[in-house]
């Protein structure tokens, strides 16, 4: 019997060992939504498949889906992550901050490629090399205040309506931003609040 394999982009999210070299990981993917997969091996120095799947790496993911998880079969850089990576520690630490919201709010399996979209436009923003003090702080309030309102915990839209409408981020959307700022980080505590976090 023949599995099909799904081939995705995706972030690692979390990993943890697994048997004997092997990990278990939980990957939020483009077309198959937050999931849990184990990679066999994976922790040999040999393994092909350990350079794409670090910890909050972004990489082209292949799956087949196993009795109880999904077995991961294949990793390869991403032809839009060939001249990009988080060099910068603080903007390090601020994707690493959004992936976990993601994986305290993302409930499990369900596709939501517009989430997708928002996670891939805020990472590879990150990627620029110098981002102010100011820029991360606007990114952050726009992305986390976008995941919400992707997960259904926003409700003051109409406010937010043009900056909540698309995924980009960029100095006109960041001027937006500024002037709605108190107002956004009160919709994100509430939202936080709404979710039970």
């Amino acid at each position: 019997m023949s599995h099909h394999i799904y081939t995705t982009p995706g972030f690692i999210v979390h990993s943890s060992p697994h048997g004997e070299a092997g990990k278990f990981f939980l990957v939020f993917t483009r077309d198959l939504g937050m999931i849990g997969a184990t990679a066999q091996g994976v922790r040999l120095s040999q393994s092909k498949l350990r350079y794409y799947t670090q910890d909050f790496s972004y990489s082209l993911f292949s799956f087949v889906r196993g009795k109880e998880v999904w077995r991961m079969t294949g990793a390869q850089i991403l032809e839009s992550r060939k001249q990009c990576g988080i060099a910068d520690i603080e903007n390090m630490k601020l994707y690493v901050r959004i992936l976990s919201l993601l994986k305290r709010l993302l409930p499990g399996e369900e596709k939501n490629e517009r989430l997708f979209d928002v996670i891939e436009e805020f990472y590879l923003y990150l990627c620029k090399s110098v981002v102010s003090k100011e820029e991360k702080e606007m990114v952050e309030y726009l992305t986390v205040l976008r995941i919400l309102n992707l997960l259904g915990y926003i409700y003051n839209k109409d406010s937010f309506q043009n900056i909540l409408s698309n995924s980009v981020l960029g100095e006109e959307i960041f001027e937006e931003v500024k002037i709605l700022k108190e107002s956004i980080v009160k919709e994100i505590n509430n939202g936080l609040k709404e979710s039970q976090l």
